[in-house]
């Protein structure tokens, strides 16, 4: 061939290899896209394309009964009817809402946004537009189902808090999972059928929280052919529920509704704890809220009175809230005291406050003079002012440590605090400045940043009240009862870490707790029992500045101070660990001291009169669900 004709070709030829090059591309592509649909995504259209002519409703488990340690019922469940809205179903999205919207009288932007959230799930996943239906509700939903065959009426359970407001930041409260929280566990859990769905209600506070799984149940399902207009015309299959376990938890219903009827009106925190065992025996936070109001979609203004209560009652002032230990310290500095070796028989002369660093710090009283068990009887503050001084401030801070201040206790709840242990370590640390000398007499009577729950204290006093100065973690699982087996198993966790009392006069500590509550002098004699022998300490925390605090009967209720009484009783065998704060109460004898004597006198007559609550035999399994 000419050399001519050759560079006359060439122009046609490469369009001929940029044409196959283009095709071979194209192929690939196609080639992807094949694969894509087919393999990797074609179980999902697999599920949609039966789905085009069953739908799957599904049945929600029963949820597990919660009791108290003596059986009685806090929450069970009762029928309920739950309206669910089939997106794939509906020809026109909107009208199926405005239907509902006008029907159950609900704005239509809130309905819509209801079903805008659930948009990231597949179009066949119900969405919930309406729980605890009436019979009526009921019967005009269905009057109109040909009209909306996409709207399906699920028979569903709904929680009931049988107590009321009782016991509420303890039991927690439910609420719609949602679509972060099914995430979530489906990422920890893959492949488990019993994870919760969307719309379904999980635990989302207290033990109905941390025991989710245990209390759950597997949710089952029924399945029903439909006709190309959305009519169920047959079922095809169904999977039936299995209900969740019982949960019989720790705490008294009659020792829990004796601390709360106390706190009637009032602000405050209650806790009382088997100091043995850890036991939560009652849990009492106050104001309290009505967890049924949870167990339905919680209206608009509802909410607003909640959160707009300057009493926060949705927080748990027990494990949640911080605040001085004010005079309740002196015990575990009376241990310190003991534990650097100072003689607790040396005497300190009170005249009504003293000097350091240039600065005078005030008593209360004018005590005179004074030993340690003496110290804590009358709550002397120069005593511990002048042993403070002499242990500084990180003598101090191991001994808190020691008791367990400055973490969380472990409890089986979730958002506990974990409170604030000054040391000049952790003044460097946190304040980048150097701890002040004077700050540490400030601490030594529970002032200055020290900070600690309601919780912390009452783990920490069991370290005093038993002999062997074990630290119990509190908890308050006490029996689990699989439904369908009938096996129980008890949760118990060892007891790991303890205070060491060996060679320590122990019974000198004991005998000033005792004065505080049955000599003449003590801060407490006015709340003794007749045999009872109640240990304690009295408390008093600053809201304002001492000026301002000796006016503290004209001042507003929201400027008084704090009351604390921390006991335990009986002295030689501590049976129950009680701490009380009266928040703005003023006096700890006053406003916390009676609660705690009345809780411990319920609890020691209580075991007097019988055998011990009846407690199963620990199980091997672990609970599920159990942390």
């Amino acid at each position: 061939m000419p050399a001519s004709a050759r560079e006359d070709r060439r122009p046609v030829l490469s369009r001929i290899d940029l044409a196959l090059r283009i095709l071979w591309g194209l192929l690939g592509l196609l080639a992807g896209v094949y694969w894509v649909h087919q393999v990797l995504r074609g179980e999902d259209y697999e599920r949609q394309a039966e789905n085009n002519r069953m739908r799957k409703v599904p049945v929600t488990a029963p949820r597990g009964f919660i009791l108290d340690r003596n059986g009685v019922v806090l929450a069970e469940n009762e029928p309920s009817f739950t309206l669910l809205l089939y997106r794939r179903e509906t020809k026109d999205l909107d009208a199926s809402i405005r239907f509902v919207a006008e029907l159950f009288n609900r704005p239509f932007d809130e309905m819509k946004r209801r079903v805008e959230r659930d948009r990231s799930y597949y179009d066949f996943v119900p969405v919930v537009l309406q729980e605890n239906l009436t019979v009526s509700e009921v019967g005009a939903v269905q009057a109109r189902a040909l009209e909306h065959p996409e709207l399906v009426v699920q028979k569903t359970e709904r929680r009931v808090y049988t107590q009321g407001t009782v016991a509420a930041h303890l039991l927690g409260q439910l609420g719609e999972a949602t679509a972060e929280q099914v995430a979530a566990r489906a990422k920890t859990r893959p492949g488990d059928e019993s994870l919760p769905q969307p719309g379904e209600a999980i635990g989302q506070q207290g033990v109905e929280a941390s025991y989710q799984d245990l209390l759950a149940g597997f949710s089952g399902s029924r399945s029903y052919v439909i006709d190309s207009f959305g009519r169920e015309v047959g079922e095809s299959g169904h999977v039936d529920p299995m209900p969740g376990n019982t949960l019989q938890l720790t705490i008294d219903a009659g020792l829990q509704h004796l601390a709360e009827d106390h706190f009637a009106g009032k602000v405050g925190a209650a806790v009382a704890l088997d100091p043995k065992t850890g036991e939560v025996l009652a849990l009492v936070s106050a104001p309290a809220y009505d967890p049924n109001l949870f167990t339905r979609r919680v209206t608009r203004a509802e909410w607003d009175v909640i959160l707009t209560d300057p009493n926060r009652p949705l927080n748990n002032r027990v494990l949640q809230n911080l605040y001085s230990p004010g005079s309740t310290w002196k015990p575990f500095m009376a241990y310190a005291i003991l534990k650097h070796g100072i003689d607790p028989k040396e005497r300190v002369f009170c005249p009504g406050g003293l000097t350091f660093y240039g600065r005078p710090f005030r008593c209360h009283g004018k005590h005179g003079s004074v030993d340690l068990a003496t110290a804590l009887q009358v709550s002397c503050d120069s005593y511990f002012y002048t042993m403070g001084k002499r242990l500084g401030i990180d003598a101090i801070a191991d001994t808190g440590k020691h008791f367990g201040f400055g973490r969380a206790t472990g409890i089986d709840l979730a958002h506990e605090k974990a409170g604030i242990v000054p040391s000049s370590e952790w003044s460097a640390t946190v304040r980048k400045h150097p701890w002040y000398a004077g700050e540490t007499i400030s601490v030594a009577i529970g002032q200055g940043p020290v900070l600690v729950s309601a919780l912390q204290l009452a783990r920490a006093l069991c370290g005093i009240a038993n002999a062997d100065g074990a630290l119990p973690t509190p908890h308050l699982f006490h029996i689990g009862e699989n439904v369908r087996s009938g096996e129980r198993f008890v949760y118990r966790p060892a007891v790991k870490e303890s205070v060491a009392w060996t060679g320590l006069p122990r019974d000198i500590v004991l005998d000033g707790l005792w004065r505080v509550v049955n000599q003449p002098g003590g801060t407490a004699y006015g709340s003794r029992v007749a045999g009872l022998d109640l240990c304690g300490k009295t408390g008093s925390v600053q809201v304002v500045g001492q000026k301002e605090a000796k006016k503290g009967h004209l001042l507003p209720e929201q400027l008084r101070d704090h009351g604390w009484f921390i006991g335990f009783a009986p002295k030689d065998d501590a049976q129950i660990v009680v701490v009380v704060f009266a928040e703005h109460g003023e006096h700890g004898s006053s406003a916390a001291a009676p609660l705690a004597a009345k809780m411990a006198d319920y609890w020691v007559t209580k075991r007097r009169a019988g055998p011990p609550p009846v407690v199963a035999q620990a199980g091997s399994a672990a609970p599920r669900g159990a942390n």
